[in-house]
């Protein structure tokens, strides 16, 4: 996936990376950032960590140099967009709790934003959100259902 005009290497300079990137290992030896080919984790698409990304990522926005891409471009994305939405959720949570505790639409976007950033990112499951938000939801289903009736009484047994 290299494009044509695009060098595959870059000089790297240590001495702009983070405090802590600068007392890696790595800070001694580095001398180029070189494409770094991966298989996207979440779509399996061929991808490229580009020499020139890792120079921005590493050297100017001082992100960790242990830092590996997992997700391509399209899923990054649409991981960032999952997110998005999963924070606007606890920012409302925050301001009307009381009364989206029995908004069941709301916790189950909430709830299936949960579980899609899931699919995009193999650690960090969020069990304890998942488990209250299924509970709530749970507590308004057994609300919404009607009693159960009482069975018939029986008759006395024939003599």
């Amino acid at each position: 996936m290299t494009q044509r005009n695009r060098p595959s290497s870059v000089p790297a300079n240590p001495s702009k990376w983070s405090e802590k990137s600068q007392q890696s290992v790595a800070y001694g030896f580095t001398r180029e950032y070189r494409d770094i080919a991966y298989r996207c984790w979440h779509c399996q698409a061929d991808s490229v960590f580009t020499a020139q990304d890792q120079q921005h990522t590493f050297e100017l926005r001082q992100a960790s140099i242990d830092q590996r891409r997992i997700l391509c471009t399209t899923c990054w994305l649409e991981s960032n967009r999952i997110r998005s939405a999963l924070h606007e959720c606890e920012e409302q949570w925050a301001a009307a709790k009381p009364q989206l505790s029995v908004d069941k639409p709301f916790l189950s976007h909430w709830l299936g934003q949960l579980a899609a950033l899931e699919t995009y990112v193999p650690y960090k499951p969020d069990t304890a959100k998942k488990n209250m938000l299924s509970k709530l939801l749970a507590n308004l289903s057994a609300r919404a259902s009607p009693a159960t009736p009482a069975p018939p009484p029986s008759s006395p047994p024939a003599r």
